[in-house]
């Protein structure tokens, strides 16, 4: 009798929960909270666990409810935020303390909590990639159709999906009379900050169509490099860490020790392999010595480290107004000798783009330099184009200040008017299909050349791992071979 009241209020609860999620939000913590109390009164477990499944059987109906307007929609908002902000941290240390505990059910737990969080970014990742090639697509061929944008828009929203909503939310500032770029930032938080710069940069000199188009170009190339095949998975090399890692911890604490005492008991002045010893304390000095240490810096990470990077990584970032940390990390990106190449040939493919946009609208160079400032351009690499602005403005020749300012000989062969008088535009074009090819071309040759060292390396680190675990037999072996027992 009892599993059928539970299973009807079950049942019950994700009704409403899918129809009506605010009534189950506010009424499903007080039904729970009853079930744990009678059970509780009538020692009854199979009641007292019908509470929590039904609380969370309830938020879960919520999440998949129908999609409501945007003002009603904070019950979906308020149990994402509680999975967010409890459910997924709990788990996650729960997991840990279990991983502890017992070093075999360890190694599924953080595989387990490291496949999911991967997961987890990489569809976030992926889904905002795809959302903002959509919604910049939609906004590009309506306004190359010359169509009327909030007409378009509202049109092109069908469904109650989230870029349906995104692009109504659009439509939205753009009645009220705002522009598309400070549209799109009201309406699309989210979107790229390369983006929205480029087309707040095009509303300036009337190329709004062109910037969309040139965004949709990178769009598409992230698209496709992410939709090529990997020679090895970014996850692998960190589950086989971390496998070894705690089967080398239960061998160091449970079969080493005792082949230490083999040896020390039978064989005298014989100690461990070299390799052995070395392992040894290595897990000793992390588990034994210093363990609360690790333990500690581990929930630390999960704790704060982890969703800091998360919200990090998927906020957009202010070209106008650049926070801290993208100050920060722009300038450690700059001064590393790989990233450093990247950075700036990511940075020209954008400069060119807006180079070629602005002359193309019949702008003074000048005014077309000021308008790539203005650009999500590396912080560093930013202040090499101001430093440029600076220098034409004051009269100097635009080829020699490009090449003082360190922007490089390509851009500087552009404006050249010795050698290619009248030809500077076509350049340009060459210049920003040749940086965005040669981003593509770089990121492969890194990865191709990266992973195989990083192959390399694991397999020495295991490889010495298998010696310091079999020496030790060998060395009983060989002490059995040369020892004669009366």
């Amino acid at each position: 009798m009892e599993i059928i009241i539970i299973l009807v209020l079950l049942a019950l609860y994700i009704l409403i929960g899918l129809k009506k999620p605010p009534v189950a939000l506010i009424t499903s913590p007080f039904v729970a909270g009853t079930l744990i109390v009678v059970g509780a009164v009538k020692v009854s477990p199979i009641v007292i666990a019908g509470g929590p499944v039904l609380f969370f059987v309830t938020l879960i109906s919520v999440l998949f409810s129908k999609q409501e307007p945007e003002s009603e929609n904070w019950p979906k908002l308020c149990v994402k935020w509680f999975f967010i902000v409890i459910v997924i941290p709990v788990f996650s240390l729960l997991f840990i303390i279990m991983g502890f505990m017992a070093a075999p059910f360890g190694t599924f737990c953080v595989i387990f909590f490291g496949l999911t969080i991967g997961s987890i970014i990489i569809y976030f990742f992926t889904s905002r990639t795809v959302t903002s090639a959509h919604i910049i697509s939609t906004i590009g061929s309506s306004v190359r159709q010359n169509l009327p944008l909030p007409m378009a828009l509202e049109s092109a929203a069908i469904g109650r999906d989230k870029r349906s909503r995104i692009l109504l939310n659009i439509k939205k500032w753009l009645v009220q009379g705002y522009s598309l770029s400070e549209s799109i930032k009201r309406g699309y938080p989210k979107c790229p900050g390369y983006a929205v710069a480029m087309i707040a940069t095009a509303e300036r000199i009337h190329q709004v169509p062109s910037a969309l188009k040139a965004i949709e170009a990178n769009i598409a190339a992230q698209t496709r490099e992410k939709r090529k095949i990997r020679p090895v998975h970014p996850i692998y090399p960190v589950i086989v860490i971390t496998l070894m890692f705690f089967i080398i911890l239960a061998l160091m604490s449970f079969v080493i020790p005792t082949y230490d005492a083999v040896l020390q008991e039978f064989f005298e002045d014989q100690n461990l392999p070299v390799a052995t010893r070395v392992v040894l304390g290595m897990t000793r000095f992390l588990v034994f010595d210093y363990g609360w240490l690790v333990g500690i810096l581990l929930l630390l990470t999960i704790i704060f480290v982890i969703p800091s990077f998360i919200y990090f990584k998927f906020r957009p970032r202010r070209p106008d107004s650049p926070y801290l940390l993208s100050r920060i990390g722009d300038f450690i990106k700059w001064h590393l000798p790989v990233l450093h190449w990247f950075e700036k040939n990511y940075s020209m493919v954008q400069v060119t783009g807006m180079l070629r946009l602005s002359l193309n609208a019949g702008c003074p160079v000048n005014d077309a330099i000021k308008n790539t400032i203005s650009l999500d351009v590396n912080n560093c690499f930013k202040k090499r184009l101001i430093k440029w602005h600076q220098k034409v403005e004051r009269g100097d020749n635009i080829a020699v200040a490009a090449r003082s300012s360190k922007l490089g000989s390509p851009l500087a062969w552009a404006f050249d008017e010795k050698v290619n008088q009248g030809n500077t535009l076509a350049i340009l074009e060459t210049l920003e299909a040749f940086y965005r090819s040669n981003y593509s071309y770089r990121v492969n040759l890194a990865r191709f050349i990266i992973w195989p060292c990083v192959i390399l390396c694991m397999g020495a680190v295991v490889g010495f791992m298998v010696i310091a675990v079999y020496m030790p037999g060998v060395a009983i072996i060989n002490n059995l071979v040369t020892t004669t027992i009366p």
